[in-house]
């Protein structure tokens, strides 16, 4: 037989307040709570970049949309049937469910925003307008 490996909190008494997990869990300080989506956001010359960790998501279980300047991104998948033929010491695969949500600037040039799925990582191109693209300005002598 498997061992079996318990969690637990360190014990409080009654009326103790665990003020870190307050404070974490607003400030989102505790990735570790954080199931999926961890996203890292950048811009270049071009446009803007936003990556999502989302190990084990397929395509068809992500939902990407833009609506009046927020990009959401939302998705849910199923946990696997539970064999019968097994005992399950320890079942950790469940239903998930996620949506983040980004605000995006108005030189983002909404109807040119691709995203793509590689290897766990949810990747969206967000295509800036030419007006917000630097360009070079000629200095010309005063008349």
């Amino acid at each position: 037989m498997l061992p079996t490996i318990i969690h637990r909190a360190p014990s409080r008494r009654r009326g103790d307040f665990d003020f870190d997990r307050l404070f974490n869990g607003l400030l989102d300080l505790d990735r570790s709570s954080r199931s999926v989506a961890a996203a890292d956001l950048y811009e270049t010359e071009e446009g803007y970049g936003l990556e999502l960790e989302l190990p084990g998501f397929t395509e068809a279980e992500i939902d990407v949309t833009v609506d009046r300047g927020v990009l959401t991104i939302s998705g849910a998948r199923s946990e696997e049937e539970e064999e019968k033929s097994r005992t399950y010491h320890v079942r950790e695969r469940r239903n998930e469910r996620f949506t983040r949500s980004f605000s995006l600037p108005a030189s983002i040039r909404s109807e040119d925003v691709h995203a793509h799925l590689d290897a766990g990582v949810l990747t969206v191109e967000l295509p800036k307008s030419p007006e917000a693209k630097p360009h070079r300005v000629a200095v010309g002598a005063t008349k």
